[in-house]
């Protein structure tokens, strides 16, 4: 079945679109297109980054703390020290996080020491290091320490494909001696010892998995970093450890205690966080305890949304390029692109839910070019297959273009002008055409039928000529007419081959002698003064002598009785130049540019029977200037200063 041009565009697009949105589709499921929409979410991030949380408190063991106290690890009495001192200000929770899962043989009895004390503080929590990612083994506390802590949390990191920390992961497996456990986060664990009533923190158990394990959320939630840097509240350990600190500033806080000290810290990439690329391990936990502080929460988008979300857009747009003009169109992309962009930044800031639009970005991007591309495609098809069946009608209609080096779309845009041009040009000579035989042809035939009815009525004056010489004069300009019509027709659509070499001199005596007669009647004289040396040029002479005729008998219709004719040939620069002058009344200036069209002549010779009218149609000289341009030339005309015009025609020597 051959389709319509609109029929095939249709089916096109509807191919694209199916094509392009299960691309999206695809590319909105998890794991697809991660770094560009974490370059994305890392910016969202930092714009919705909110002042920190005040109840959030640092207790830090830093480079002035390892010099003030010796090198690391300290012993555990002095972290006793710490939190008896941190517990009299009656904190909400204590986060130590410092991994205590071996006996200090040095000084055993400060195990015993730090147990009573995390014991009567009730509020300490201590980390539970996953080895090896989820599922994996676990590394814990010292039972003595586990038992004495209020809970215990995982402080697992797992970083994104580039290597960046951009999520936490509320629960997490790990094997342990005691069989499989589902640990909750560092930060949820400390949140249970101050509100043991919320949900998640009633269906924790310690050291058993919580028959409800497949009801928690093992997905990860994004960290909302604070503003600022440092945002937190901060203390150095030795200052707390040495009194400097009251016990009042740590009242109704979240304490984290941990070492950002150079050397001893662990860091992570962190490029969502305002102002901080790298951050230790403690300073992490604060900024995920931080953003469950919040009223709402990052967490990723559902995979439905993001798939609904980015199919929606890139359906718009399909629907743009294909409903608007190209223009509109490259609005209508950008301006959906932009409201992508919108509307995740509205997600994240109303609902806490971060979208990743990358996908549909990418299919706006490739919307708009792939269906211009296949619009022009059709387009340019469409003007070639018309091209080619003008070509097919006639050789002569549409030249082809010899192909030149550029740019592609360039060349067929000069063809489809090219094109346009003929094409105009054809409609041109038809309307010329249809004035000719319906005006011009006409008149004479028509002038010859009203002679012979009034000659059947005896109406014509019996002085006047007698009927054959007036049917015979309407005859000839009818013929002539018809002859001029046809050579200037014949010369535009099929333009004479012969070639062949042309003495000018000679052909200009065969000129003069068939128009002795036309000048004789009219009393003037035709000055041609031949010369010897041969005036050789090639091409066709019975048309060259027709031009050389059609000038000559331009010149002598339109010079008064008893004036001469001026007939020159001379050689200039490679060419010669045949210069034919008469001494008649000139042509109007607004005339000139216009002479060598069909149909045009000057007004002041196109009355009917007025003193200055001559008769004629205008094809004679379009005729002359079809035929020169054929053989290389050129054919001027000028008004003479002393008055009259020349007529100049220009041929290359062969």
């Amino acid at each position: 079945m051959k389709y319509a041009p609109h029929q095939a565009l249709w089916l096109q697009w509807l191919l694209l679109a199916v094509a392009l949105l299960a691309l999206v589709g695809g590319l909105s499921q998890p794991g697809q297109l991660q770094q560009s929409n974490a370059w994305l979410q890392d910016r969202i991030t930092r714009s919705q980054a909110r002042p920190a949380a005040p109840e959030v408190v640092l207790v830090l063991a830093d480079d002035r703390s390892i010099a003030s106290i010796g090198r690391w690890p300290w012993r555990r009495a002095l972290h006793a020290q710490v939190l008896r001192h941190i517990s009299a200000g009656q904190p909400q929770s204590i986060g130590l996080d410092f991994l205590l899962t071996e006996e200090d043989l040095d000084y055993p009895e400060d195990d015993l020491l730090l147990a009573h004390t995390m014991a009567a503080s009730g509020r300490v929590v201590l980390p539970v290091v996953p080895i090896g990612g989820a599922g994996q083994e676990a590394l814990l506390p010292l039972p003595l320490l586990a038992q004495a802590a209020a809970a215990l949390g995982h402080t697992a990191i797992e970083p994104d494909s580039d290597g960046s920390v951009r999520r936490f992961h509320p629960w997490q497996q790990a094997t342990t001696a005691a069989g499989g456990m589902l640990w909750p986060h560092f930060t949820i664990a400390m949140q249970c010892v101050e509100h043991p009533q919320q949900a998640p923190c009633q269906r924790l158990q310690r050291h058993q998995r919580p028959p409800e394990a497949q009801a928690l959320p093992l997905a990860s939630s994004l960290i909302g970093f604070a503003s600022r840097h440092p945002p937190f509240t901060r203390y150095a350990y030795i200052d707390v450890l040495q009194g400097r600190i009251p016990s009042g500033a740590f009242r109704n806080k979240h304490v984290l205690i941990g070492s950002n000290a150079t050397g001893v810290a662990t860091t992570a990439a962190t490029p969502g966080a305002p102002e901080q690329a790298m951050m230790s391990n403690v300073e992490l936990l604060a900024h995920t305890l931080h953003s469950q502080l919040q009223p709402h929460a990052l967490h990723p988008a559902s995979t439905s949304s993001n798939v609904a979300l980015n199919l929606a857009l890139v359906g718009a747009g399909l629907l743009a390029v294909l409903l608007l003009s190209p223009s509109s169109a490259l609005v209508a992309c950008a301006a959906l692109a932009v409201l992508a962009l919108g509307i995740t930044w509205a997600s994240a800031s109303l609902w806490g839910s971060v979208l990743q639009p990358m996908a549909a970005l990418l299919g706006l991007a490739m919307a708009y070019p792939l269906w211009s591309w296949r619009r022009q495609t059709a387009a340019l098809g469409f003007f070639q297959a018309e091209l080619r069946a003008l070509q097919q009608q006639s050789s002569t209609l549409l030249p082809s273009i010899p192909r030149r080096r550029g740019d592609f779309l360039q060349q067929h845009i000069v063809q489809v002008q090219h094109a346009l041009q003929h094409l105009q040009h054809l409609q041109a000579q038809r309307e010329q055409a249809m004035r000719f035989i319906s005006h011009d042809i006409r008149a004479p035939i028509s002038t010859l039928l009203t002679e012979i009815d009034l000659e059947r009525h005896g109406l014509l004056p019996a002085d006047g000529p007698p009927l054959i010489d007036r049917i015979e004069r309407h005859a000839h300009s009818a013929l002539r007419l018809a002859d001029d019509f046809v050579h200037l027709a014949r010369t535009l659509e099929q333009p004479s081959t012969r070639r062949e070499r042309v003495e000018l001199g000679l052909l200009m005596d065969q000129a003069q002698d068939d128009m002795w007669a036309s000048a004789t009647r009219r009393n003037i004289q035709l000055v041609w003064l031949a010369q010897e040396q041969e005036a050789l040029v090639r091409g066709d002479p019975s048309q060259l002598r027709r031009v050389l005729v059609n000038v000559l008998s331009n010149a002598i219709k339109y010079s008064p009785q008893g004036s001469s004719i001026d007939l020159q040939l001379s050689y200039c620069e490679g060419h010669w130049c045949i210069a034919i002058l008469d001494q008649g009344p000139g042509m109007d200036a607004q005339a000139l540019p216009h002479l060598f069209t069909p149909f045009v002549r000057q007004k002041r010779h196109e009355g009917e029977g007025g003193h200055d009218a001559v008769a004629g149609i205008g094809l004679g000289l379009a005729y002359v200037q079809a035929v020169v341009a054929q053989h290389g030339g050129q054919v001027q005309a000028a008004n003479r200063p002393e008055g009259g015009a020349v007529f100049t025609i220009t041929l290359p020597a062969a």
